[in-house]
């Protein structure tokens, strides 16, 4: 049984079509994945998926009595709402039914006969109700879910405007979560989870009854969780009735195959144009032309395959460090209260490290402490005078309203517009990306376009806080080799499994308490 249908699916910004009539059919406890590059319109399929975005033409529509939620959806929330009272929300019909079950017992304590029995026999109902949709069980509920994603570090009673983007990613994926509806959409859901995190994840999702449709450019995880692969290429949709593994292989395939068929259209129009135009005005051969010209024009046109598109990252060197890059001396950090225990280390010049521990146990942290964002607790640091540090944040506010042009204006306002559009094209953000609003792109391109940025400052120090976050597979390559490349000194943060295991000297793990 179906839970979705889609059917000629057609949607594009301004004069560029997304899709070219794009049907499929999502299957009930389907466990799928939904790939593609950077750009393709996976995102914006979820968001017309849930009706987020008008389509253009087609139709989309979901089984009766389907439920279905996008983890996006959650974002608009109001920021004055408690972590606890947001995420119990979901049981709120389940309280309301508590309540009225209170008042029929206070109502029965001050009555007595037939009105209390009466009284009664509509509480036990409601209290029988209760106990099948496992009301008494919600705390157990939440708390799994709470510990699970890495939120149990959180004071819950914190309105959700004062945690951070990270922590109010995961509070929205909790929700979702604890909502269990039929089907689950989620966009990119390992970003800002650690290993410890996402390997709950592909529990919870593996033994989920339900469906999902999951984007991720997370090999790991996706190999892990996905048994049926959906992949936009050249702007349709093809169905892999196989895992991530499966899908990798098959893909290439179905990708030769489809060069050889374009390839023998191209030839037969070619060939077939040839004839018509021989024998048109030929009186024995006219009819023969003008039968091959009605069937050119009845023929569907094969789009030319697109070729995997190549990207381009090098970060610029600078000069010579001296023997101690950095130099971390009993440094505590944190805000109110330490993260870590006392901090001491020395990094050496053009060594590489990676930063690795649970999420909140103060990774970022450290590092804004490092580049002077939030002052130490106590204990001190030093970096080389030598230094020129290039930091990539993992997150960063900037006005989305910018042109990834003018992004890189906003640093390097006497750039001339032919050399801002030279910086943004290796990494393939060509001139019609360059000119849109930073809204208008998917997270891999504005990616890109922060990555962009950072290739126009010659330095001798990488700090790298989650670089990969939202990069597709040709982008994560190109990232691994510009670093792999760079002759300097380097610290790395990365969730994703095995992305800086060859490219450092070796790995710090933090632990709260240790």
């Amino acid at each position: 049984m179906s839970v979705l249908t889609v059917e000629n699916l057609n949607f594009g910004y301004q004069n560029e079509n997304l899709y070219n009539s794009l049907s499929f059919a999502l299957q009930m406890s389907e466990h799928a994945t939904l790939v593609g590059p950077n750009g393709s319109g996976k995102t914006t399929l979820m968001r017309l998926l849930c009706h987020d975005l008008s389509l253009d033409s087609g139709k989309i529509e979901w089984a009766k009595g389907i439920s279905y939620a996008y983890l996006d959806q959650q974002l608009e929330v109001k920021g004055d709402m408690r972590i606890d009272e947001y995420l119990y929300g979901v049981y709120k019909d389940l309280f309301e039914r508590e309540e009225k079950l209170n008042a029929l017992y206070q109502e029965a304590s001050l009555s007595n006969g037939d009105n209390q029995a009466k009284l009664l026999e509509r509480a036990e109902s409601i209290r029988e109700s209760l106990e099948i949709d496992n009301f008494y069980n919600i705390e157990v509920e939440v708390n799994n879910v709470v510990n699970g994603l890495g939120l149990k570090e959180i004071d819950l009673s914190l309105p959700l405007s004062m945690i951070s983007g990270g922590e109010k990613a995961k509070v929205y994926l909790a929700k979702l979560l604890l909502e269990k509806p039929d089907v689950l959409l989620m966009d990119e859901p390992t970003n800002f989870l650690d290993k410890y995190h996402i390997e709950w994840l592909e529990g919870y999702l593996n033994a989920f009854k339900g469906t999902f449709l999951i984007i991720s450019h997370d090999d790991a995880f996706l190999k892990s969780i996905s048994k049926v692969v959906y992949a936009l290429e050249n702007k349709n949709i093809v169905k892999y009735k196989g895992d991530y593994s499966y899908y990798l292989l098959e893909r290439d395939s179905r990708h030769e195959r489809a060069e050889k068929e374009y390839e023998r259209q191209k030839e037969f129009i070619k060939k077939t144009k040839m004839f018509i135009e021989k024998n048109l005005t030929r009186a024995s051969t006219t009819k023969r032309a003008q039968s091959r010209r009605k069937m050119l024009d009845k023929l569907t046109v094969i789009e030319k395959p697109k070729e995997e598109y190549k990207i381009h990252i090098r970060f610029p060197y600078s000069k010579d460090l001296g023997q101690q890059a950095l130099v971390l001396d009993e440094l505590v950090v944190g805000y109110d209260s330490p993260l870590l225990p006392p901090v001491s280390h020395i990094l050496k010049k053009n060594e590489r490290i990676e930063l690795i521990g649970r999420n909140g146990v103060g990774k970022s942290t450290l590092v804004k402490t490092i580049l002077s964002s939030i002052p130490p607790i106590s204990g001190s640091f030093r970096i080389n005078p030598s230094a020129t540090i290039n930091y990539f944040s993992q997150e960063e506010a900037f006005d989305e309203s910018l042109t990834p042009v003018g992004y890189i204006r906003e640093k390097y306002p006497d750039m001339k517009n032919e050399d801002v559009f030279k910086t943004l094209a290796p990494l393939g953000i060509k001139r019609d990306l360059a000119i849109k609003k930073m809204s208008e792109l998917s997270g891999g391109e504005r990616q890109r376009v922060r990555l962009s940025r950072m290739t126009l400052l010659k330095s001798n120090f990488l700090i790298l806080d989650e670089p990969t976050n939202h990069l597709d597979k040709v982008s994560k390559e190109a990232l691994h080799e510009s670093i792999e490349d760079f002759p300097g000194s380097v610290i790395i943060v990365s969730h994703e499994k095995g992305f800086a295991d060859d490219l450092v000297d070796y790995v710090i793990s933090f632990k709260k308490g240790e």
